[in-house]
């Protein structure tokens, strides 16, 4: 039986499925897909990637824009290569399918060339992996890929996330005549499986009647986030990459609430998605005497700090506003602008060339989907930025990486093109130089995706993230620059060059503005160099604590 029929077998049920695009990294024990894309097997998106990594973080991006991605890569190293995007689909349950070429049993364990044991290589990480040998098309082949879709998209219960279909091919690699042109021997009968919708817990049973109360909402929140806060009046506190502020009534500068005198009055706390980025947080999730409400409908649920003391998939809002929380949601509006204000005056009186004002300035001049590196960019949008409404924001925090965030970038313009999800508009990115630095080959998928994507290049001169941490201080500056920092000379305008991306440089805020505002085809780097600034953090969080 011809691999090619087995591997046009799997392309039309992934069709039928909804998968909407094909990353196809070059191989040649892969090869019996790329000639079942050639003659047409599938029928969304397919376009061929060199790197697997690179794949492996554009379908990421992708994923978080709403379309639902395969990769296949050949045997050996080419699918370790896919373990860091596998991690953060799995830690942010994104829908990914990684579609492994393997070579036959038979070839394992006797020193064959390009032969591992590379079937559940991505162990717990993924939902599940599926086996498969090269077989007729059958209604059992069908199913096999229908159990690998269903087990991605988290249906019909359970957690989304990345899902192997290991597929063992043997020689002949190339179409038969009947392949190559394209013949069904059976029609593929794929099975759709629905994802279930739990059952809302009635608000008064979940939360009670507490009055001081707040919804803190973290990445992959939930889109009821906003309509729990509208009904129960709970303020409602939201990390940039949480889905949230796309619907509006955020109250920013979350800081300025739960660490300072306010904080402590504090008795509820209603939790959605994953909020990593701020301590505050934390610590307020960890007190004894805060109760808090996790809403999660996935196994195993986040409850960072252990202290959850309820678990529900869904959350119904009350009939009527709790208690005497409009006196409280006034009190926190209150903390909120006086933060607001205090940080303009920071500010103002400062450089104005720092990822602070960066953030601020990439906010007001851009209008389409954010990007932001999930190092020091995230945290100077939720520090600094006072709205992001209407706005989609998306993160690496799943894992909190800066790997493949050039490649997850170009996923995102390319899912939110195609599919009209979360946003429409050119992709404005944030990243660091050496998060840039670290994806840069993923320049050429840009170019190649013709992707109408900005990518804003924060330059600090190295890794200044560390230096807002605790070990800004503990290092001495020598030692700092040496094992931290790790400032690379880069040539950036050649970079780009090379990569055939158009650039530009922005020394100001201003001229960043001025930038961004003014239209460009195909994707754009604009070198921004800013201060590192490690000072500012802190100022800010003392104003806000």
């Amino acid at each position: 039986m011809p691999s090619v029929d087995t591997a046009s077998a799997i392309l039309r049920a992934l069709s039928a499925l909804g998968v909407t695009h094909v990353l196809y990294c070059p191989g040649s024990r892969s090869a019996p897909f790329a000639y079942a894309l050639e003659s047409g097997a599938f029928g969304g998106q397919a376009r061929p990637v060199l790197d697997e990594r690179g794949a492996g973080f554009l379908a990421v991006g992708m994923a978080r824009a709403g379309a639902l991605p395969a990769v296949i890569v050949t045997s050996g190293t080419a699918v370790a290569e896919l373990a860091p995007a596998v991690l953060e689909a799995s830690h942010a349950r994104l829908p990914l399918l990684a579609i492994t070429a393997d070579r036959p049993g038979e070839l394992r364990g006797v020193g064959a060339s390009q032969a591992t044991d590379q079937s559940r290589l991505f162990a717990t990480h993924a939902r599940a992996c599926i086996s498969l040998e090269a077989q007729e098309p059958s209604v059992a082949l069908a199913g096999h890929v229908s159990r690998a879709v269903a087990a991605a998209v988290g249906a019909p219960t359970g957690a989304p996330g990345p899902v192997q279909i290991n597929v063992e091919f043997r020689d002949p690699l190339t179409p038969a005549d009947a392949g190559a042109r394209g013949e069904e021997k059976q029609p593929i009968r794929a099975t759709r499986v629905s994802a279930s919708a739990p059952t809302p817990v009635r608000w008064e049973e979940a939360v009670g009647e507490a009055s001081v109360g707040l919804i803190v909402a973290g990445e992959g929140a939930s889109s009821r986030a906003q309509l729990w806060s509208q009904a129960s009046g709970f303020p409602l506190l939201s990390e940039p990459a949480s889905g949230a502020w796309a619907g509006g009534g955020v109250t920013p500068y979350e800081q300025s609430i739960v660490a300072g005198t306010l904080g402590r009055d504090v008795d509820t706390v209603v939790v959605t998605g994953r909020p990593t980025l701020s301590r505050p947080i934390h610590a307020l999730l960890a007190r004894p005497d805060v109760r808090v409400v996790v809403v999660d409908q996935h196994a195993p649920w986040t409850d960072i700090s252990g202290n959850a003391s309820t678990v529900v998939a869904d959350l119904a809002p009350p009939t009527r506003p709790c208690g005497a929380v409009a006196a409280w949601a006034a009190r926190v509006r209150e903390a909120s602008e006086l933060a607001g204000r205090r940080i303009g005056d920071l500010l103002a009186a400062g450089s104005g060339r720092t990822m602070i004002d960066l953030a601020r300035a990439v906010a007001r001049a851009s209008d389409g989907p954010l990007v932001l590196g999930a190092s020091n960019p995230v945290r100077a949008f939720d520090l600094a930025v006072p709205s992001l409404e209407g706005r989609a924001v998306h993160s690496n925090r799943g894992q909190a990486g800066i790997d493949g965030t050039v490649a997850t970038s170009v996923g995102v313009a390319l899912g939110s093109s195609s599919r009209s999800v979360g946003g429409g508009g050119r992709v404005t990115a944030v990243m660091g130089d050496l998060t840039l630095c670290h994806d840069a080959s993923s320049l050429a998928l840009a170019t190649a995706t013709h992707s109408d994507l900005d990518i804003v290049l924060a330059d600090d001169n190295g890794g200044g993230i560390f230096a807002t941490l605790e070990h800004g201080a503990a290092a001495s500056r020598g030692a700092y620059d040496r094992w931290f920092g790790l400032a690379q000379s880069v040539d950036y305008a050649a970079l780009a060059s090379a990569y055939g991306v158009s650039f530009a440089r922005a020394d100001t805020p201003e001229e960043l503005s001025s930038i961004l505002a003014t239209p460009a085809p195909g994707p754009r780097l604009i070198h921004a160099p800013v201060e590192r600034a490690a000072h500012l953090y802190g100022a800010i969080r003392d104003i806000l604590c």
